[in-house]
């Protein structure tokens, strides 16, 4: 038999990758404490000293070779270090750590005495860790001793830790550590380590072995776990513990939605909704001093939020209706709109992710917010009330996309906009031509629980989730329904804002402008007739500049004009592409079915073969119907209105998707109404357009009838002559009353591939003509299934 071993240096290297950062090393010891049940944390970072000087006093006993230079050393090290202190107190607290250095000591006595002169401390009152514990569990790197048992009921709190790296953390931190924990109505032991026992090439991991001491209780708690790291690695000053631990670190370790009653937290705004927690459980002190406070999100900030998205998601169901698994809230907090609430059913959350029930129930609930600010306005009303520089520094710091909080405590980096893009909110925004919602405009949360969530798993560095099928369908659960919504509405928004501004300028510059021209032309002329000889050439001059100003307004008013040409140019653009990707669909079944007939040709086989000719005639035919459609949407020019036959139209549509139609089942039924079916509907519009509109409203209900389940699919077109519409109804699904207001707006899709834009574009068809596509009225049910084209009356 043979088996592996491990050497001692591999611990060093591991902890290494693992541990990557000062503070994710702090953090996962102050996860240790939360998991064993303790209410608060309190760390002292004690850094009397400089880094650089106690390095110093390090070299000089290394170089001291004699013992009478090393007595001089150790004489002149003690005076340079308490003198290096101003502050009475600590001073006094240096001396006392100072008192066994002495002539007397050996050079590795000294330097462990300076190496232990700035310290840290993380203490806790929780369980505590008895003997056995200590030998069976804390030294066994990768045992998570707490995952199995429950959490203290009266502080709600679940496991933090799970894979039994964080004692690693200590070696991250500095080269020796002291462990010492008790248990109630038990006695307190400790553990010294030496990390650099482990630098040894020669050893492996079982060749070094720490004593475990009894001691004294440190602290009058019944229980408790006390960490004294000494012989620090890095640098640490008070800027560092304020401005990166507490300020960079430990701020943005707390989930900014949930308000806290620590100093200096925003005060209980409608922005700040959530469940109010008695302050951040972390006490942070520098030599002793007082609590350094926690802040959340900083009033400065939350005044100026632009907008928040929140989204629930619960298989058990939602409230008191089961069958609603998905809500989103969507607020504007500028414009001051009433919060768009959105509920998503089973069928429709399944259908949009492409995935079974059984698969979205073992995600578990979860919660996610985010809230987006716009940097250009920011900065404007920021700087309106003079706190731009203060305003920027907290979104900066907040920024960086959607965090993850496992039960209340962020996890590593995540949501940070320099880590990793996990939601890929940057590269999709790129895709989209544009950077309205990215990471460094979004700040976000999504709320995770141990219990609740256990497919959603920390990768090893704490630096997010293990890729799984949970995660990645909450990957895709944010992005479809609540990032692209927040997505569409911001574009929305913007577009609407950026065309009335536009449309007030196309409309009133040049008629505002003429009326000015005007004015001055003619207070041109009075003053031509009163100016001497030699000031004429100068009013000749004025007069000139007056007229090149008029030619330059009639230019830009054609430019506009032509602007809205080529606007025309864009629908038809589109148009065209819509119908070649249905065409393209039929072309690539068809080419399918000619590469089985010359199979059956080789074969010889003849009913067969004839069978399939047929039916490939007929889809020849269908697609050359079709495309017959694209020589009036093909642009040629500019498209003019003409009178044309609506019926006619409408059959010869119908008759391209026969060969559609039939091969899903579809029963396709169309109905004239107000008139003999003989007679003509004349219609005054651009055939092309129309065929657009029409195309993309049969497209769109040939898939949703066959997601309806039902047997029967049918789809009904009635034009009514009189009342001058024409709705085209099916018996699909339906669309939810919740997206009625969005329908037709560019993007939004319920479709798992959909591009949002076929709806889109036939809505567009009929405002160029200055109608309007509707929703039918609502069925019983409360769904929609059909739609109005309310044609033009001329």
């Amino acid at each position: 038999m043979a088996n592996f071993s491990v050497a001692a240096r591999t611990l060093i290297h591991l902890g290494a990758e693992l541990i990557t950062s000062d503070e994710v090393a702090i953090n996962e010891l102050v996860k240790n404490a939360f998991d064993a049940e303790s209410k608060r944390v309190r760390i002292n970072v004690f850094i009397p000293i400089s880094h650089s000087l106690i390095d110093d006093c390090l070299a000089i006993l290394d170089n001291s070779k004699k013992e009478e230079a090393l007595q001089d050393d150790i004489f002149h090290i003690k005076k340079m270090l308490i003198e290096s202190v101003s502050e009475p107190s600590i001073a006094a607290q240096v001396e006392e750590l100072l008192l066994n250095l002495t002539s007397d000591s050996s050079k590795d006595e000294a330097k462990k005495i300076v190496e232990s002169i700035n310290y840290i401390t993380i203490e806790d009152s929780g369980c505590g860790m008895d003997l056995a514990t200590l030998e069976t569990v804390f030294l066994a790197i990768g045992t998570p001793s707490k995952v199995n048992s429950e959490s203290t009921k009266d502080l709600n709190r679940k496991i933090l830790g799970n894979k039994g790296i964080g004692r690693l953390a200590m070696m991250r931190l500095g080269d020796i550590a002291n462990v010492t924990s008790w248990v109630e109505q038990g006695s307190a032991h400790e553990i010294e380590f030496d990390w650099r026992m482990f630098d040894d090439p020669e050893k492996i991991i079982t060749d070094i072995e720490f004593e475990i001491k009894p001691t004294t209780c440190p602290r009058p708690t019944p229980s408790g776990t006390v960490i004294k790291i000494t012989a620090l690695k890095s640098s640490w000053t008070e800027e560092k513990v304020r401005e990166k631990l507490v300020g960079d670190f430990f701020r943005r370790l707390q989930n900014p939605f949930v308000m806290s009653l620590d100093e200096g937290s925003s005060d209980n705004t409608k922005k700040n909704k959530k469940n109010r927690t008695v302050g951040f459980p972390i006490d942070v002190h520098i030599n002793g001093g007082t609590r350094i406070p926690i802040e959340g999100m900083k009033k400065v900030l939350t005044d100026l939020v632009q907008a928040d998205m929140e989204l629930w998601f619960d298989p058990n169901g939602i409230g008191d209706t089961p069958e609603v698994i998905l809500r989103t809230s969507l607020t504007d907090y500028q414009r001051g709109n009433e919060p768009e609430n959105t509920n998503r059913t089973i069928e429709e959350v399944t259908h949009v992710l492409n995935v079974n029930f059984e698969a979205l129930k073992k995600i578990g609930p979860v919660r996610a917010t985010i809230r987006w600010f716009n940097r250009e306005r920011l900065r404007q009303q920021a700087t309106l009330h003079g706190n731009w520089k203060a305003a920027k520094a907290e979104l900066d710091l907040w920024c960086g996309g959607i965090a993850i909080y496992r039960d209340g405590f962020r996890i590593g980096f995540s949501g940070q906009s320099t880590g990793e893009d996990w939601l890929g909110l940057d590269s999709s925004a790129l895709k989209r031509g544009g950077f309205a919602v990215n990471r460094i405009q979004t700040v976000g949360a999504l709320e995770i629980s141990r219990k609740e969530n256990p497919g959603l798993v920390d990768r090893s560095n704490r630096e997010g989730l293990i890729e799984s099928p949970e995660s990645n369908l909450v990957r895709d659960m944010l992005s479809k329904f609540a990032i692209d919504e927040l997505r569409r509405y911001i574009g929305h928004e913007g577009q609407e804002e950026k065309k009335a501004r536009l449309n007030d300028i196309v409309e009133s510059a040049p008629a505002t402008i003429r009326a000015r021209i005007l004015q001055a032309e003619q207070g041109l002329t009075s003053i031509r007739s009163k100016v001497p000889a030699d000031v004429q050439e100068s009013v000749q001059s004025i007069a000139n500049n007056l007229h090149f100003i008029k030619n330059e307004v009639t230019r830009f008013e054609e430019a506009s004009k032509l602007a809205t040409e080529r606007r025309e140019d864009i629908l038809e653009l589109a148009g065209v592409g819509t119908v070649m990707s249905g065409v393209l669909h039929e072309l690539t079944r068809t080419t399918g079915h000619t590469r089985q007939l010359l199979q059956k040709l080789s074969k010889d086989e003849s009913p067969g073969t004839k069978a399939l000719l047929t039916k490939l005639d007929s889809e020849i035919k269908a697609i050359n119907t079709r495309l017959r459609q694209l020589d009036p949407l093909t642009p040629s020019g500019r498209h003019r209105k003409e009178i044309f036959n609506l019926s006619a139209l409408l059959n010869t549509i119908l008759e391209g998707y026969g060969a559609r139609f039939e091969r899903h089942n579809i029963i396709p039924e169309f109905k004239i109404s107000g008139v003999d079916d003989t007679q003509p509907v004349e219609v005054n519009m651009v055939r092309g357009f129309v065929s657009l509109a029409i195309e993309n409203l049969i497209t769109n209900s040939v898939y949703w009838v066959q997601q309806g389940g039902r047997s029967d699919r049918r789809i009904t077109l009635e034009l009514d002559a009189e009342s001058r519409t024409l709705t085209l109804r099916d018996n699909g699904p339906g669309i939810s009353p919740a997206d009625k207001d969005r329908i037709f707006t560019a993007g939004f899709t319920m479709r798992p591939k959909g591009q949002g834009l076929g709806l889109f574009i036939a809505a567009e068809v009929a405002t160029y003509h200055d109608a309007r596509l509707l929703l039918d009225s609502a069925d019983e049910d409360g769904r929609y299934r059909g739609f109005v084209l309310e044609l033009p009356k001329e």
